[in-house]
Formats: structure tokens, C-alpha cells, sequence
């Protein structure tokens, strides 16, 4: 299996380039890793403090709507006494509480049928805008007003309270809210004041929070029905809970039935293959002195695509993985350079040791006047190169005079062979010489010795020449063999 250093130039300048950028690009990926993490963090925690005062943002604006429109009904209420008993006054009163205010599109005074009657028939003064103009009616739908919750919950009770939503067959243009407050006559209820509030203006409200293009607000009653989405067809007496019963992820109703029971959360959902989170808190009417509100039992929601505020960070990120990434390609090159400047000496030592290992114990280094590792270096082979060449030279001289003595010693030698040739022969004459001589001198002694002095004077005398003869030539080769042995 192939290891790390396998892929390692093995030339210096090249491996330390590699190593150092490898080293830094470690070091950068974990501060890149360091920073995602963070980062990430970071976003979280302020999508979630976005998110917070978006919720806290929708809850007070809606809330300050609401109280600018109960303030609104109750100056009208005040003044409503002073003209109980004259009905156009009622219906200027009306007119005068959707002039003071751009949020109610509708104002009624609703008397009780024993109060008195007009023509016969309840009292009811009715102003409503459509468009830019404020009509009137003496009616609000087709039932008696005398069955309608907006009526009736005030006389019950005693007291203020918003109601609704009131939908299709509770209204005859649009989904509204009703704020309703008693008109009372010696300690009595006598009618009610009705001021009204479109969904569609607290939905217009609500989007103005959003925390993207993609997001939206939704407000849920205490029932499950909408009182606030972008989708106006859902304001129309749309339960969230039987519209997504059949949900593709069922953490949607899980989300729903928490916001229905006033919890506070966040979860994470799929929706058509898009994963989205819903934060969501209970409304809270604010507890002002003098207030009479009850718990609405509405919860507001947040709703927005998994990846969509972590996208408005991503392009600084692509930009700053974008920076580094260009760090480590100047990184590249710079160190490219100073490593090409920084060892060009040392390239120049590598030519010289190339000539070395040939022989050429001649070249010259490079000079330099560096006092670094590398001027050390060079400074230390050109000694060295100095001292082979010397000892080189030395070498050579020695090997001349050995070469001299060598040929002197050959010319010995073969002196030496020729001589020890003609010796050889010598001897080997000699040697025949001596063989022959001493033949003949042992022969003549045996003669002598043989005839026991029974020979004449003539054959004794020739017998006895003989072996002086051969004596005498005996003492001569002696005499020559012991001359050439020295």
C-alpha cells in the first residue's frame, strides 16, 4: 500500500515546499472546521433571536392594534350614553370610531330589543367601509343580530371581550374579529358596542415580520382555525388540524397540537419535500391597568425553510473558503520562490558534486558570502573539495613512482629470467661434464684397484694418467660451478 512520503518529491526545495504547504493547509482546514462550527453556532443562535423577536415583534404589534381599537371603542362608548335615544347620533358615532381608526372596518350599536324599537324592530345602527366609502346597514347578516356571539357574550358577561374569528355565515365580506363592550344603563346592559377587525389587516400585520421570502406567520385559534396566513382562502373556516390530518410528516400535527394547547416550541417539519421549522408562542395580551382582556387562546407561529436564513450567510463563507483557498495556491507559489532564491546555492553545490563523482576534483565551487546553514555548508565542501584534491594530487604522484618502479622491477625481472635460463644451462652442462669426468676417474681407480698391482709399468702409468686427468678436470668444474653460484 502506497504511503505519504511515496508521493513526496524527493528533491529538497520540493519536499519542503510540500511539507510546509501540507502543514499550513492542515492547519487551515481545522481553523476552517473551527470557524464552520462556530459560525454555525452563531447562526443558530441568531435565526433563534430572530425568530424570537419576530414572534415577540407579531405578539406586540398585534397586541398594540388591539389596543389601539379597544381605546378607540370605549371613547365612542363613553360618548354613547349622551345619545341613546337618538339613533342618527348612534350611527355618526360609528362613523366617527372607523374615521378615528384604519384598523376597524366596521362599528355596530346593537340595543336591546326591549329598549326600545324602531319601526317595529330592534335598534341596530351598522357602518362598514368597502373601499374608501363607509356604508350603512341596519342589518349584520341575515340573522338577528340578537342570536350573533358578538351580542350576546357581552350581555352575558358583563364585561369587554373580543370575539370571533366570525366567518362566512357570521359575516357578509371578509373574516373579521369582533371587540365588543357592553353599553350599560343604571347598572344594567342596555346593548353593546361592536368595533371590527379584518383577518386579512392582521395578516397584512403579521407578514410585514417575516424572516425571509419564503417564510410566513400564521396565528391558530384555540380551535385550530386560522386567524392569521398568507393564503386568504385559508381564513374561511380552514381547520389546520383536518387540512393536515393526512400530513406527509405527522411532526405537522404534532407542531398544531402543541400551538392549540398554548405551548411554546420550535420542531422540524417536512412539507412537500422541504424541511421547514415552525417556532411558535401563545399570544399575551398585555396587562395594562384598566384592561379587561381574557386570554384568547391564539399562538403564533413562524414558519421558514430549513436552509433559508442559513443562506443569507453562506456567501461570506464561500468567500472566505475562497480566500484561503487562494492563500494556499500563493502559499504554493511564494514558497516555490523563496525556496528556488534560498537553495539556488545548493543546486549550484549539487552541479560541483556531480563533477567531483566524475573525477573532476578541479571544479570550483560557488563563492559566497552567506554566513546561514548554507554558507556554512559551501564553505565546508569547498575545504573538503580542496583537501580531496590535494590528496588526490598526492595519489597520483605516488601512483606515478609506483608506476616507474613497477617497469624498473619488470626489466629486473625479465634480467633476472634470462640469467637464471643461462645458469640452468650452465649447470646443466656442468652437471653432464662432472658425470662424465667422474665416470671415467671411477672407472680407473676400479681398474687399479681390480688388478691388485698385477699390471705392467706401461698399462699402471696410463691407468694412473687417467685419474689424474680427471681429477684435474673434476677440480675444474668444481671450480667453475662455485664461481657461478656466487
Amino acid at each position: 500500500m502506497p504511503k505519504l512520503r511515496d508521493f513526496i518529491p524527493k528533491t529538497v526545495a520540493a519536499g519542503i515546499i510540500l511539507r510546509t504547504v501540507l502543514y499550513v493547509s492542515v492547519l487551515l482546514a481545522l481553523t476552517i472546521l473551527a470557524m464552520t462550527i462556530g459560525m454555525r453556532i452563531s447562526i443558530r443562535k441568531e435565526i433563534e433571536r430572530q425568530v424570537g423577536q419576530t414572534l415577540e415583534g407579531v405578539d406586540y404589534r398585534i397586541d398594540n392594534t388591539f389596543l389601539g381599537v379597544e381605546q378607540t371603542a370605549h371613547i365612542i362608548k363613553g360618548d354613547i350614553p349622551n345619545f341613546l335615544e337618538s339613533p342618527g347620533e348612534l350611527l355618526q358615532l360609528c362613523r366617527e370610531a372607523i374615521k378615528a381608526n384604519p384598523d376597524i372596518i366596521g362599528c355596530a350599536i346593537a340595543l336591546n330589543p326591549d329598549y326600545y324599537t324602531v319601526e317595529g324592530k330592534p335598534f341596530m345602527a351598522y357602518i362598514y367601509r368597502n373601499g374608501e366609502t363607509l356604508v350603512g346597514s341596519e342589518t349584520f347578516t341575515a340573522r338577528p343580530y340578537t342570536q350573533q356571539e358578538w351580542y350576546t357574550k357581552p350581555i352575558l358577561e358583563g364585561s369587554p371581550s373580543w370575539v370571533g374569528p366570525l366567518k362566512n355565515e357570521d359575516t357578509e365580506r371578509e373574516p373579521i374579529l369582533s371587540y365588543d363592550v357592553p353599553i350599560m344603563e343604571g347598572g344594567r346592559p342596555v346593548g353593546v358596542l361592536g368595533v371590527d377587525v379584518s383577518l386579512g389587516t392582521l395578516t397584512d400585520i403579521a407578514q410585514k415580520y417575516r424572516t425571509s421570502s419564503h417564510s410566513y406567520i400564521t396565528i391558530l385559534d384555540h380551535n385550530g382555525s386560522y386567524i392569521v396566513h398568507p393564503d386568504s382562502t385559508r381564513l374561511l373556516n380552514i381547520d389546520s388540524m383536518s387540512y393536515f390530518r393526512d400530513a406527509e410528516d405527522p411532526a405537522i400535527m404534532g407542531a398544531i397540537r402543541e400551538m392549540v394547547a398554548g405551548k411554546s416550541g420550535k420542531k422540524l417539519f417536512t412539507l412537500d419535500s422541504v424541511p421547514y421549522y415552525v417556532a411558535y408562542m401563545p399570544f399575551k395580551p398585555s396587562a395594562l391597568p384598566g384592561r379587561q382582556v381574557d386570554s384568547l387562546g391564539w399562538s403564533i407561529g413562524v414558519i421558514y425553510p430549513k436552509n433559508e436564513l442559513i443562506s443569507r450567510y453562506d456567501p461570506g463563507f464561500r468567500y472566505s473558503i475562497l480566500i484561503i483557498l487562494a492563500g494556499i495556491l500563493l502559499l504554493f507559489a511564494g514558497g516555490g520562490t523563496i525556496a528556488r532564491i534560498s537553495l539556488k546555492p545548493l543546486r549550484k553545490l549539487t552541479e560541483v558534486s556531480k563533477n567531483v563523482a566524475s573525477g573532476n576534483y578541479s571544479s570550483t565551487g560557488l563563492d559566497s558570502t552567506r554566513t546561514d546553514e548554507v554558507g556554512r555548508f559551501q564553505t565546508l565542501f569547498n575545504k573538503m573539495q580542496q583537501s580531496i584534491s590535494d590528496h588526490m594530487e598526492r595519489l597520483l604522484d605516488l601512483s606515478r613512482k609506483e608506476e616507474s618502479r613497477m617497469e624498473d622491477l619488470d626489466v629486473t625481472y625479465a634480467k633476472t629470467k634470462e640469467a637464471e635460463k643461462h645458469r640452468s644451462a650452465f649447470f646443466n652442462k656442468m652437471s653432464h661434464q662432472m658425470v662424465d669426468v667422474t665416470t671415467d676417474l671411477y672407472e680407473g681407480v676400479d681398474k687399479l684397484y681390480e688388478s691388485g698391482g698385477n699390471l705392467d709399468e706401461k698399462e699402471l702409468e696410463k691407468i694412473l694418467d687417467n685419474i689424474d686427468r680427471n681429477g684435474v678436470k673434476v677440480t675444474e668444474i668444481l671450480s667453475d660451478l662455485l664461481s657461478a653460484k656466487q
